[in-house]
């Protein structure tokens, strides 16, 4: 496998661009940092373009400076509507997997979201073959974005790993996210797993840490070279976190979107919790 000395990573000001930023120093030669929010505290290495990713010829001009991509941009919660979707998650993805094959940027990794399955209920097999299942606009704007990359790498010979990433923080504060966790360590290592790899088209995996009893099964992960080097209950705030008792009939911790799902919930609980 070999490494790009030369990435550009979009939405790097958000949650999950901060906590990987300073792994990716380690990683890169080159991190060429892009959001529509300023950043102002570029460390070496670094450097910072200000622009909206749905703006196509500005990406474009930006993608050639780079060697691959990893796009973390786009809105992330429940509520926003399709409407509000539309450009970052819908045409700013489809302009970064376009500027990538008409660049020359073979490698690209996607931020997706376990969101995309969101409705699939706890205790269910789910794994990268899992089909879409989203639980909100946003799991639906990720569900698009894993299709969009599989019609870039089948066309146009890219190689495009989307991780349907858990939940990203420094600890885990509740029982879902003991299963749905993943470190800023582990992540990166998902990261340089799907720039370095040649020939794999588009792959799926999640993005966990190491945990008891997780939601997915992700041995394509493993299979790629994935190994976690943190567990989520080493990164619990409270012991009751450990000892907490989810309840599985309802829809909030029946499945495991959890609270994106329940939000303006109307369908029918029943079949959806229902065994397979």
């Amino acid at each position: 496998m070999s490494r790009p000395e030369r990435i550009l990573v979009t939405g790097a000001s958000g949650r999950v661009g901060e906590a990987v930023r300073p792994y990716l120093r380690e990683r890169f030669h080159q991190v060429i940092l892009t959001d529509i929010q300023a950043i102002d505290d570029c460390q070496q290495g670094e450097s910072f373009e200000q622009g909206d990713i749905s703006d196509f010829p500005f990406f474009s001009e930006l993608a050639k400076r780079s060697e691959g991509i990893i796009h973390l941009a786009g809105l992330v919660a429940s509520h926003y509507t399709f409407e509000e979707n539309i450009g970052p998650n819908y045409l700013g993805t489809h302009n970064v997997f376009r500027a990538a094959s008409e660049n020359g940027v073979r490698s690209v990794v996607y931020a997706s979201s376990h969101h995309a399955v969101g409705f699939m209920k706890r205790g269910e097999k789910i794994d990268h073959t899992t089909a879409h299942r989203p639980d909100t606009e946003y799991g639906l704007s990720k569900a698009f974005g894993e299709s969009a990359a599989a019609f870039f790498a089948d066309k146009f010979g890219l190689d495009i790993l989307s991780i349907r990433i858990g939940y990203v923080g420094p600890d885990v504060p509740n029982e879902r996210r003991l299963h749905t966790w993943v470190s800023p360590r582990d992540l990166t290592q998902l990261i340089e797993i799907g720039l370095r790899t040649k020939g794999m088209g588009h792959q799926i995996v999640y993005g966990i840490s190491d945990c008891d009893e997780p939601f997915f099964d992700n041995g394509n992960a493993e299979r790629l070279g994935y190994r976690p080097q943190d567990h989520s209950r080493d990164a619990v705030t409270s012991p009751s976190v450990l000892e907490s008792k989810p309840d599985l009939s309802s829809i909030e911790e029946g499945v495991v979107g959890g609270g994106f799902a329940a939000i303006d919930f109307a369908g029918d609980k029943d079949r959806i919790l229902k065994s397979s």
